[in-house]
Formats: C-alpha cells, structure tokens, sequence
C-alpha cells in the first residue's frame, strides 16, 4: 500500500468511525459515491473494506467501468433515463431509483434478455419535493404491488432523499417516513431488506432512523471537483 492509499485509507475509518456510532451497534452497508471520481481513487475502496460504488451518470459510469477492478459492486444511484437502462443491465448490482412502472418494465424487458433478475429499489419522495425523483408515500403500494408482477425485477428496498434543510426535524421526519413504509413492506416481503438513505450531510442522522445503505462521497473524497464538460451539460 502506498503513502497516499494509507492516508485515504486512515480517512475513510475515521468517516466509518463516526458512521458506526450513528448505526449504534447494527449493520449497515458503506457505499461510496463516486461521481466525478476516476477508476484510479475507485480502485482504493477495497483495501479501505469498502465494496460498493455508486455512480449518478451511467455516461461516466461507462467511461470508466472498465478499469475498475471486478470486486467493486456498481450501484446506479442516480436517476435512470429509460434510454440508458441497456447500458447498465448486465454489471449493476442494485438500481436505486426506480419510480415509475414504465421504467420497471422496461428493466425487466431487458434483464430478460440477457438472463437476468434485477435487483432494484424504489426511490419515495416522503417530503414531496418537485424536483427530485421519487413516488409519494400514498403511491408506494401500487407501484410495489405492479413490480411484483415483473419476473425479471426483484424489489430489495426502498432509497429516499432528505431536503436538504438545516432543520434536523424536517430531515429526520423524512427518513422517518421512509422507515415506516420500509417496514410495512418488510411485514409481507421476505425479499426487502435495503433502506437506502443518507448521504454526507446527512447520513447519521439516516442511520439513527433506522438506514442500512449510505451513500457517502464528499465525506470520503472531499468536494467535487467538476470537469468543464460536465458542468454544461
């Protein structure tokens, strides 16, 4: 291990250090969010425990899946455009943002296809926020109830998104509401066992109510450095 990877590697247990207090004894999965990160700094996550990645563009994704090394699972975090789901069927481990039935058929159409079930989580939106993705919490049952009907779709969880408030009452009553129906899901399904919520600014506060998936990446990286490209897209 070189200098630098030791240093990164001292990093990430003192983020996990903090995490672990938050969850207070139960387990949790550590994912990193690596938009903007090259397959170099991705390549690190193992030697630090870290075996979960997540990526927001499946773009970026492709330009550099191939060099990242084959014991990272590749998490799609951010929202999926139906014309890209073909991109990412074969390598994803979990898709996390699925919120509407066109979109659900469409991955089970093409998981089909290459021989696969798809895991996936369905992104809510407790706190009704008009620009973020998400179904509402009335909503949830319907859209879960059709993606059962889908054999090559297998429902694991649930991913929410906090406002991004300085109100901790408003971010915790959010994830609060996302446990609750995570729950009520968890009463009739064996296979649901993922609540994805939480990121850098606010994931202790996600895993004191109740997370089992971060998603951490400034915390770990430090701030995102955008290529011009990116940001004029």
């Amino acid at each position: 291990m070189t200098e630098e990877e030791k240093i990164f590697c001292d990093h990430v247990q003192k983020v996990r250090e903090k995490l672990d207090r938050a969850a207070g004894g139960r387990a949790y999965t550590l994912l990193a969010a690596t938009k903007t990160q090259s397959a170099e700094r991705i390549n690190r996550l193992p030697s630090c425990g870290i075996f979960d990645y997540g990526e927001n563009r499946v773009q970026e994704w492709m330009e550099k899946q191939d060099k990242i090394v084959e014991n990272l699972r590749y998490h799609q975090i951010g929202r999926l455009q139906n014309n890209k789901i073909m991109y990412i069927i074969n390598k994803v481990y979990l898709i996390h943002s699925v919120d509407n039935l066109e979109q659900a058929k469409m991955i089970d159409r093409l998981a089909a296809k290459c021989g696969r079930v798809v895991d996936c989580l369905l992104q809510i939106n407790p706190a009704g926020e008009e620009q973020k993705g998400g179904v509402s919490v009335p909503d949830l049952p319907y859209l879960y109830d059709a993606c059962r009907e889908l054999p090559n779709v297998r429902v694991t969880g649930l991913m929410c998104m906090a406002p991004n408030s300085p109100d901790e009452r408003v971010v915790r009553g959010t994830f609060a509401s996302a446990r609750a129906c995570f729950e009520r899901l968890q009463e009739q399904d064996s296979n649901i066992s993922v609540l994805s919520m939480g990121m850098s600014q606010d994931a202790e506060y996600a895993l004191q109510e109740g997370s089992t998936l971060v998603r951490i990446g400034t915390s770990l990286f430090g701030a995102r450095a955008y290529p011009q490209e990116m940001t004029t897209k």
